[in-house]
């Protein structure tokens, strides 16, 4: 069938839904973010996501499709373009032509969002959850942040609502416009699969263009910059892609294909040198293949490749023991201090220092833009915004929104858990698993309060109780990538 015949007779929101919910349109998506990415066409990047996200908020009935957009904003800007010091240190988005277009697509984006809300509770499909009630608690913490404190400024409550838009704002905007089956669940996985593709090749290309990453004897992970990030950027993204691409192994007949790239992942963690993602997937793997072989399609099959894989692996490390120690050695050094106490690359002085705030305020916190923090330097970001954080979500609280913060993120979190052991199915399982990999990795790292990941949280959030209450509903078994 040709594309004439496709939409012979389709009006334009059918045309609309027919292109973004097909299984093609992730990886286009891909394709489209690779090509704007290597030619420093950020610009264009940003029209297509823009656009894409416009006619999704109008047009489209279940907002499934929107995942595209939250997971390739992360990786929309070029390394020659982006404004951080760790790539191309450019102005190219502080050009009045450049930022006048992108502030227009934000406002055109902001119109058709209010207007999807609108609709959306004109319709009444607006349900609280307990969720959405921790949700509006964890909100008010972030609005209160540093509240009453020497320090507080106009900033910290623009922050702070900021967050309660990321949190409370996507997650409401999503879990009442989806409408999901079992092939949603498969979509969902793909948009992760696009994504993991194009992360390998970026990170292929880079080891290819950067020559030697020993310099003077010592590893300088910093040149593993990418623009939209760094190696603990690259490393989080990476890990998680892992759950999606093991469900995906559950889902078709020739699923094991995805096992074997999954060990592709695996070892790009590592590649990407982020001890964070080092360690998650030694967490998240072993959980991803307890759920695997958990499900009978293709089980001995799985069970085969994973003991061939393991006795490669063993063999590998038999061979190459001494230069695998090594680069170990090297990557995990600076835990440690040389007289031997724990230093985590200074995260035990940022975790010294949440505890000091949080002495010092502890009912409200001393603030997400707190002075104690002020002499880290400039952010990675080069957006030029003061504020730093403590590098774990927990201390991250207590420091920065008190006991107030403390008690609303618990609450939240035993919440969310209860929400997925409420209904337990293969494809919650794997959405919980991918949660998992940003709160584990938050708790060494910003991901939890830094804007891109929390789209991502807040939508997989969304689906996780948008299937609470109910069976997934089934369609035909699919035994192939796009049937």
């Amino acid at each position: 069938m040709d594309g004439k015949s496709a939409t012979k007779g389709r009006n334009f929101p059918e045309i609309i839904k027919t292109i973004f919910t097909s299984p093609a349109y992730p990886f286009i998506t891909a394709a489209v973010m690779l090509l704007c990415y290597y030619t420093a066409l950020d610009i264009l990047a940003i029209y297509y996501l823009a656009i894409s996200a416009i006619l999704m908020f109008m047009f489209l009935d279940d907002l499934t499709p929107v995942l595209n957009i939250f997971l390739f904003m992360s990786v929309c800007i070029s390394f020659k373009n982006s404004p951080s010091h760790t790539a191309g240190n450019s102005n190219y988005f502080f050009q009045p032509a450049i930022l006048a277009q992108v502030i227009a697509l934000i406002a055109i984006l902001i119109i058709a969002l209010i207007y999807r809300i609108v609709k959306t509770c004109v319709d009444k499909r607006f349900k609280p959850t307990a969720v959405f009630y921790s949700l509006c608690g964890l909100s008010g913490a972030f609005i209160l942040n540093g509240l009453f404190t020497e320090n507080y400024t106009i900033g910290n409550l623009l922050y702070g609502v900021l967050l309660c838009a990321l949190y409370l704002g996507i997650f409401v905007f999503i879990k009442d416009n989806l409408k999901l089956n079992k092939n949603s669940f498969k979509y969902i996985a793909l948009c992760f699969f696009a994504l993991s593709i194009l992360l390998v090749i970026e990170l292929f290309l880079r080891y290819i263009t950067i020559g030697d990453l020993y310099i003077n004897g010592e590893l300088n992970r910093n040149l593993l910059s990418f623009g939209w990030g760094v190696y603990n950027t690259m490393g989080m993204l990476l890990l998680l892609c892992i759950p999606p691409v093991i469900y995906l192994a559950t889902q078709y007949k020739y699923g094991y294909l995805f096992y074997i790239y999954s060990f592709l992942l695996a070892v790009c963690c590592f590649l990407s040198m982020s001890r964070q993602a080092m360690l998650g997937a030694i967490i998240i793997y072993p959980i991803c293949l307890f759920m695997l072989f958990t499900q009978p399609l293709n089980r001995k099959i799985h069970i085969i490749i994973t003991a061939f894989a393991v006795a490669v692996a063993c063999v590998f490390v038999g061979i190459y023991w001494k230069p695998l120690c090594s680069a170990l050695y090297d990557i995990f050094s600076n835990v440690v201090t040389d007289d031997g106490k724990l230093n985590g690359s200074g995260r035990m002085d940022l975790y010294i220092k949440a505890l000091n705030d949080f002495r010092k305020s502890p009912l409200f916190g001393e603030g997400f833009f707190c002075p104690s923090l002020s002499d880290l330097g400039e952010s990675v970001s080069g957006l030029g915004i003061d504020i730093h954080f403590y590098h774990n979500t927990v201390l991250q609280m207590m420091g920065s929104c008190g006991i107030v913060g403390l008690i609303c993120y618990t609450v939240h979190r035993v919440i969310t858990i209860m929400c997925l052991c409420n209904n337990i199915t293969v494809q919650r399982g794997f959405i919980g698993a991918t949660i998992l990999v940003i709160i584990l990795l938050s708790l060494v790292d910003i991901h939890m309060f830094d804007v891109l990941p929390t789209f991502t949280y807040s939508f997989l959030l969304a689906v996780l109780v948008a299937s609470e209450s109910e069976k997934v509903a089934r369609k035909k078994p699919v035994t192939i990538l796009v049937g």
